[in-house]
């Protein structure tokens, strides 16, 4: 038994295509990134690729407080869930690109509570107190704007107080593949009802192929330089990991702190989940850290992957196909799909 299985991709012009593609293909979901000085709007990208199916779910994973108002992802979700009712997901989490882009970290909990509070208020018709002024807002459509069919929200949820408030507010949970003492703990942390949604960036290899390959470090290099972009801002992250991984990475931190002093925020994201841009993290691409930090590997050991996920209770794992998206996503749909 194997989790659903989705696609997570970064909103670019291309996007649409490739999310009728993953529907073509027989993908459960396609979620997108929202981070608005690296990508295309995500619900802008959505509405286009709700043109174009009429099956796949349509998720955003994750909106941030801060980079735009409650009201303004209401009114998104309303134009969304009009062209694609019944399919549209959100996730909401405190911040990764979309807060380090702007030279921040991520935002409090007590925000992040407030803004899923916020969201779903108004989307249920209730009112909500606007920070600017205090008045009550409630959100009233005119006749042809509403919205169609719920939209479920889910909390991005790493750290045991992130896992509370998905436990205490959330439709579903979301967290990264690599989580340090197994998914299996997460998931007694959230409870046994909400769905938990596992992203990873992966390729299947062919028989044989080493792990390094050209075509292996195209679709998966970027997100082992986004893992030590992660170690970069949140040393933290490197708790428990493997004594090896951890000198790897307090030597990359130590040298794009040297290289890039005061544009950090801007030169270690640039390209993220993409493409490599730095010198720096085409060093730390090797096979050694693919098999770590990513879900590569055979369609064998991939199913096996999946299968020990489901028992761990993932409920969805979306995968992230880098390089040639197109050539990715029929690898990925021929190794985890019935």
């Amino acid at each position: 038994m194997t989790p659903r299985i989705g696609v997570f991709l970064a909103p670019v012009r291309d996007t649409p295509d490739h999310i009728a593609l993953a529907e073509e293909l027989g993908f459960a979901s396609a979620w997108v990134y929202d981070s608005p000085l690296l990508y295309h709007d995500p619900f802008a990208t959505l509405a286009r690729a709700a043109d174009r199916t009429s099956r796949i779910g349509l998720g955003v994973g994750v909106v941030v407080p801060g980079l735009r108002a409650p009201v303004a992802t209401v009114a998104a979700l309303r134009t969304l869930s009009s062209l694609a009712p019944g399919r549209v997901t959100l996730a909401a989490g405190a911040g990764f690109t979309g807060r380090f882009t702007l030279g921040l970290g991520p935002v409090r909990l007590s925000r992040l509570a407030r803004e899923i509070d916020d969201i779903r208020g108004l989307l249920a018709g209730e009112e909500r107190i606007h920070p600017e002024g205090g008045r009550p807002v409630r959100d009233m459509p005119v006749p042809g704007a509403e919205g169609s069919g719920a939209v479920p929200l889910y909390v991005s949820c790493r750290g045991p107080r992130a896992q509370a408030l998905a436990r205490e507010l959330g439709d579903g949970a979301m967290t990264g593949i690599l989580y340090p003492g197994g998914l299996a703990s997460l998931r007694a942390a959230i409870g046994p009802d909400i769905p938990l949604v596992v992203h990873a960036v992966g390729s299947v290899a062919d028989e044989g192929e080493p792990l390094d390959s050209p075509r292996l470090r195209a679709a998966v290099g970027p997100v082992v330089a986004v893992a030590f972009h992660a170690f970069a801002e949140q040393p933290w992250r490197l708790q428990g990991l493997d004594p090896a991984l951890q000198e790897r990475a307090a030597a990359y931190i130590a040298a794009v702190t040297a290289a890039y002093p005061d544009r950090r925020h801007q030169v270690l994201h640039r390209g993220h989940l993409v493409e490599l841009t730095l010198p720096e993290d085409e060093a730390v691409v090797d096979a050694a850290t693919i098999a770590a930090l990513s879900f590569t590997g055979t369609a064998e050991r991939l199913r096996e992957r999946a299968e020990g996920l489901a028992r761990d209770g993932v409920t969805e794992l979306a995968v992230q196909p880098g390089g040639d998206v197109p050539s990715e996503l029929r690898r990925l749909a021929a190794a985890l799909l019935p």
